[in-house]
């Protein structure tokens, strides 16, 4: 099967007071929330080892209470769609980009060595026919980043986008990444 590889140019970067969005999609409290250690697996009740920096169930359930009601993102109307499943290799791929932009103050799709998003998410298993990616710079909760999100056009259509079946979020910083996937 060929892949295709179409990148939406939605590379993004608004600003609303201190807050960056940059959405990208590839087809075939105010506190710090830190976790360390093991959390359960918001979809399994398993333990996963992927410490994210964020409450990894509190964002899916952000995610998928979106997906299964249906919005508009912009002026198109997204009708309900499947809920996501959490996937630890898009989170550890997720909090690797984080805590690159956090480290080198870059905030983009692509690593501070040029790799892209879709590469990084191969280089770590994941092998996929669909991948997308959103990433924030300057919330600190999930609530604000999950409303900035919804509030920009490209970003909405990629957390309600059908054909994604997994998910992984992670933060460094106030720097955030969603990664989205639908395995090959």
């Amino acid at each position: 099967m060929m892949k295709r590889i179409v990148y939406l140019a939605i590379a993004v970067a608004i600003s609303f007071a201190s807050c960056k969005k940059e959405s990208a999609t590839v087809n075939p409290s105010d506190k710090d929330t830190t976790k360390t250690g093991s959390t359960t697996n918001p979809t399994t009740g398993g333990t996963t080892t992927v410490n994210t920096n964020i409450d990894n169930a509190g964002m899916l359930k952000l995610v998928n209470d979106t997906r299964t009601a249906g919005c508009t993102c912009g002026t198109t109307v997204m009708p309900p769609v499947a809920p996501l499943t959490w996937n630890d290799i898009l989170a550890s791929t997720a909090l690797a980009h984080s805590e690159d932009m956090n480290a080198t103050g870059q905030f983009s799709h692509n690593s501070s060595d040029g790799t892209s998003f879709s590469a990084r998410i191969t280089a770590a298993g994941y092998i996929w026919s669909t991948v997308g990616e959103n990433i924030a710079w300057g919330q600190t909760t999930e609530q604000q980043v999950f409303t900035a999100w919804i509030q920009s056009e490209g970003h909405c259509k990629n957390i309600m986008n059908g054909s994604f079946k997994e998910f992984g979020a992670a933060r460094a910083g106030t720097y955030w990444t969603q990664d989205f996937g639908t395995k090959r």
